[in-house]
């Protein structure tokens, strides 16, 4: 291949130099041309052209019938109608990576504390009232007096004097008597309308006291309390009897 390139390079140089031998001598010939004057009244000018010789031309050279490799053709695929059926790219569900478990530092256990125990408080027996009190009887009187008397003795049956023997009801206050060394008692009912009264045994430094007198209603209370009635009618009610013990 490269010796070819380098023949049909050397002709076409060849040609060139050729060609320009042949330019070189074309104005040498023009020159041999001769002008005769004639002698007329005018001046004319004749020319004679002699005739140059034409250059013959130089072979062209004939092409070089170089094969020229030729590439096979690409068959060509013969379309279808059925369309090639793409095939569906696979979605792989890709678990995420599971993070590194990291040292996590154990919380301190603090002690526990041990629950305290909480005494239950065991029921008091409350100790019974010193002093006992008992209803004897009730009996009338018409002869204007009203009241609530009685006796109180040791447990042995001897008389118990300085024992305070209050009585009251819901609205009034009360009064407050101390038995004699005899063990009587008396506080008066004349003055207070018929109702339901209470009796016991009273502390006397307790009782408040209403124009230098002790009432019963707000003392401390030092027995059972009993529950009498003063009614309207003398011959049904209006003494209470009481007989209190106490140690």
């Amino acid at each position: 291949m490269k010796s070819r390139l380098i023949v049909l390079f050397a002709i076409l140089l060849s040609g060139t130099l050729v060609a320009c031998s042949l330019t070189d001598l074309l104005p040498r010939r023009e020159a041999r041309v001769t002008a005769t004057p004639t002698r007329t009244l005018k001046p004319t000018f004749t020319a004679t052209v002699t005739a140059t010789a034409t250059p013959i031309p130089s072979a062209t050279p004939r092409p070089t019938n170089t094969a020229t490799p030729t590439s096979p053709p690409t068959p060509t695929p013969v379309p279808s109608d059925t369309p090639t059926s793409t095939p569906t790219p696979t979605v792989t569900n890709t678990p995420p990576p599971s993070p590194t478990p990291t040292n996590t530092a154990k919380p301190t256990r603090r002690p526990t504390r041990r629950p305290t125990k909480t005494p239950v408080p065991k029921p008091t027996n409350t100790p019974p009232p010193p002093f006992s009190a008992s209803i004897v009887r009730g009996y009338p009187h018409c002869g204007g007096y009203s009241g609530v008397t009685g006796h109180v003795r040791h447990a042995n049956g001897s008389p118990y004097g300085g024992v305070a023997v209050g009585v009251w009801s819901r609205t009034w206050d009360g009064a407050v008597a101390i038995s004699q060394d005899d063990g009587k008692f008396e506080v008066t009912l004349n003055n207070v309308p018929p109702d339901h009264y209470f009796v016991a045994v009273v502390k006397i430094e307790t009782c408040p006291q209403i124009n230098g007198l002790y009432t019963a209603r707000e003392c401390r209370k030092l027995s059972n309390i009993l529950e009498v009635t003063k009614t309207e009618d003398c011959n049904v009610n209006r003494v209470t009897e009481v007989d209190i013990v106490g140690p």
